[in-house]
């Protein structure tokens, strides 16, 4: 399904939330990346390139798979702050979440290509079908999550975790999330202090 080189040797480390680490999943969706290449020379290209925008969407997004599954391009909304996409959340809840501006590019890029209309779902397929890409393209970058927390769930909660080591910003992380109380976000805010705590205390030489 998905053109991954065997270099990605990165693990999803098991912390507090049982989630991945701050940047693995970003090298997760680097590696995508770094094979799109081979995608246009593909006989399921359109499917390759759809399926890494779908991870890539989740994780940079911090999307629930039904918000990702919903979005049409003309979710996809700019304004002088940066991209955002509009979203419909737990209970059918209207929502928005910010994208990269890269991000935003290629799913345009994409919708064009593909003549998706603006009304028309960029992913069109199933949730049973969006958890395997997502699990598939883990195990074929050597990935291995938490046993008791799904691939998505992996890349939604990796972004936010991402998001929070980027802006420090704990109320703007649960706004992405569109979390109603502060309360889930800040562990995240716990895990990123204790990875970034080890990283201190890994620079620690007492020249024995």
């Amino acid at each position: 399904m998905f053109t991954l080189a065997d270099r990605l040797g990165c693990r999803l480390r098991r912390c507090e939330l049982g989630l991945s680490s701050t940047r693995q999943g970003a090298e997760l969706t680097s590696q995508l990346r770094e094979s799109a290449g081979a995608e246009a020379a593909s006989r399921e290209g359109r499917h390759r390139e759809r399926d890494k925008l779908l991870v890539q969407t989740l994780f940079d997004g911090c999307l629930r798979v039904s918000e990702a599954l919903r979005l049409r391009p003309r979710d996809i909304k700019q304004d002088a702050g940066g991209w955002r996409v509009e979203v419909f959340g737990k209970g059918g809840r209207p929502g928005v979440a910010a994208i990269s501006p890269s991000l935003a590019a290629q799913l345009q890029a994409y919708a064009y290509r593909h003549s998706v209309k603006l009304q028309d779902r960029l992913f069109p397929i199933t949730r049973t079908r969006a958890f395997q890409i997502v699990e598939r393209a883990m195990t074929l970058a050597g990935v291995h999550k938490p046993e008791h927390v799904g691939a998505v769930h992996v890349l939604r909660h990796s972004g936010a975790i991402e998001r929070l080591r980027l802006t420090g910003n704990p109320r703007a992380v649960q706004e992405q999330l569109r979390h109603q109380t502060a309360r889930m976000t800040l562990r995240y805010f716990k895990t990123l202090q204790a990875e970034e705590a080890l990283q201190i205390n890994k620079g620690v030489d007492f020249g024995w």
